[in-house]
């Protein structure tokens, strides 16, 4: 149906056309005003989770890590037990690795966090209480 016209013959630029009343955004514009922020937000998180998915791969793949201070272990120990002392470290370090986890010596590591290390005070051992 074509709009309606209010022609005035006196005045041939005074045409309104009268197709609907304005009355705002109506129904689809609010739709409108509310998608587009949700499919913003839906693409971020997204372009955010396939960014990070190979971080996430490197983390699961990677083993846990305990470091050992050897020495601070043999510290107090008999000099005739420091052998025996020394094979249950390596025992103890061969276990975890068939658990894996990485075990190194605190010697070789130049800098880590302190919730790698395991102290001696951390590890019961044959001969210390």
């Amino acid at each position: 149906m074509p709009p309606e016209t209010n022609l005035d013959a006196t005045r041939p630029s005074a045409i309104v056309l009268r197709d609907r009343p304005a009355t705002g955004f109506g129904a689809g514009g609010f739709l409108l005003l509310a998608a587009i922020p949700l499919s913003t937000l839906a693409g971020g998180y997204l372009g955010a989770e396939i960014a990070a998915r190979p971080l996430h791969e490197a983390i699961a793949t990677r083993p846990p890590v305990l470091i050992v201070d050897v020495a601070a272990a043999l510290e107090g120990v008999a000099p005739e037990d420091v052998g025996e002392a020394i094979a249950d470290l390596k025992a103890t370090a061969a276990r975890l690795a068939d658990g894996g986890v990485l075990v190194l010596d605190a010697q070789a590591v130049l800098a880590a966090p302190e919730d790698v290390y395991v102290r001696p005070r951390d590890v019961p051992s044959r001969g210390r209480q």
